[in-house]
């Protein structure tokens, strides 16, 4: 049986021995990242916020989708604490 394996075909006689990332040389999603630790996300933004880098006040509303990098920064007793660090196509600068 295939199972759920993002549908990629593992012939019967490999079953069980190899999973199907491995024989088609595909990584899971975010560990293709370069930067160790880092993954790349798509984040939308919950709420509407101010582009402090913008020569000229600019709101970026809710809604607005970036590829950010995903980072852990700690921890809150056992609940791990993101930041995620996008660049805004407006000015190039950085929103984190």
């Amino acid at each position: 049986m295939q199972g759920f394996n993002m549908g990629r075909y593992v012939p019967p006689d490999l079953e069980g021995t190899v999973s199907g990332n491995a024989l088609h040389a595909k990584l899971p999603p975010g560990r293709s990242a370069a930067k160790p630790g880092v993954q790349t996300v798509r984040f939308e933004m919950p709420f509407a916020i101010w582009c402090s880098t913008c020569p000229k006040p600019t709101i970026i509303g809710q809604g607005v989708r970036f590829n950010a990098e995903k980072r852990r920064t700690g921890a809150y007793h056992s609940t791990p604490i993101w930041t995620f660090r996008m660049r805004h196509a407006a000015c190039g600068g950085t929103i984190e």
